[in-house]
């Protein structure tokens, strides 16, 4: 777990002496005081979409923010007329700087989809798994290919109709499953601590991916369309995910809060502390640009350096597409309390 107040501070430092200083295995990462005229597109962009974003990072604020939260409901109906001008009142933007570089890789991730049923109902369909009955957060336990050959003791939640799908929740962390007997929402409850490849490098491995493609789109539907060697390259990757299930809103990020599509990311934290609302500048998979306000309010495995985030399109087979084709180059400015 990474020490989010103190980091958080150090970051404080950093912008009141205008002055690099370096974290995580000595890369330098630099906050430069900036006015809202140098945000690309700030005018533009209709801040009311992201209000539900900068709300659920105020049901755990960190310490610094209790003035910008105590007054933010006054503007839950407000034009975004009105909340930008409460923004520029309260928060102060500062443009990151990473390795002497204002850009860094923007991805893109959804909450996961897929059919199954409560109760198996046949022999091809495969477990979701909660915790293991003697589970400890730091214990490693058995690799993929190991719990999926010979089980594991702990309780299964549901049963999902393919594996690929399934393999594809755990990469993401959650996901909804859709039962006859309705939906079953269910969230990361931990893992066998084991290390993380991805379908990506194990292709790239096997001398494929360069016929297959590089998106997530491309290497689903070859997955799909080869399910036998599709089993023997997902078990190369030895880290399993163990769920929960959740009731009310998905999926719940690690700050602990419901993630808001288009406006939640995830960052990596030995940088940027959670609940930190940003301005972003990006493009999605087709050209069109996004210059909005998104909170960072999720972390990955992946998700490694000072300008380094993934995007949340939400749930369904349009934000599979879009964040499967999402690595872009971007920017941001951090928003902060002046």
């Amino acid at each position: 777990m990474h020490q989010i107040i103190p980091l958080f501070f150090m970051l404080i430092l950093g912008i009141t002496g205008c002055s690099s200083h370096r974290l995580s295995q000595g890369r330098a990462f630099r906050l430069t005081p900036v006015s809202y005229s140098d945000l690309p597109g700030w005018k533009e962009d209709d801040l009311n979409d992201a209000y539900p974003a900068l709300e659920r990072a105020c049901q755990k604020p960190q310490k610094g923010w209790t003035d910008f939260c105590a007054n933010l409901p006054e503007y839950k109906y407000a034009s975004s007329k009105k909340l930008r001008a409460y923004i520029e009142k309260e928060l102060k933007p500062y443009q990151v700087t990473s390795s002497g570089s204002k850009t860094g890789r923007i991805t893109g991730y959804y909450e996961s989809e897929l059919t199954g049923t409560r109760y198996r109902q046949n022999g091809t369909q495969v477990p979701i798994y909660g915790l293991p009955a003697d589970y400890v957060k730091d214990k490693t336990y058995p690799k993929r290919a190991d719990i999926e050959e010979d089980g594991i003791d702990a309780p299964i939640i549901a049963w999902a109709d393919n594996p690929i799908d399934l393999f594809l929740m755990h990469v993401q962390g959650s996901g909804r499953l859709e039962t006859p007997d309705g939906e079953i929402h269910l969230g990361f409850a931990g893992s066998n601590n084991r290390s993380f490849t991805g379908i990506g490098q194990i292709l790239a491995d096997e001398g494929l991916l360069d016929e297959i493609g590089h998106s997530m789109v491309q290497m689903r539907a070859w997955l799909k369309d080869h399910p036998k060697k599709a089993r023997e390259l997902m078990a190369k990757n030895d880290r399993y995910i163990f769920f929960r299930e959740i009731k009310g809103e998905t999926p719940i990020g690690t700050a602990g809060v419901p993630l808001t599509p288009f406006h939640s990311v995830a960052v990596d934290t030995a940088y940027i502390p959670m609940q930190t609302p940003m301005w972003l500048v990006t493009q999605l998979p087709d050209g069109d640009p996004v210059q909005t306000i998104v909170v960072a309010q999720d972390t990955g495995s992946a998700i490694k350096g000072g300008i380094r985030a993934d995007y949340f399109f939400g749930h369904g087979e349009q934000a599979f597409l879009d964040a499967g084709r999402m690595n872009t180059t971007g920017s941001y400015y951090l928003l902060l309390p002046d």
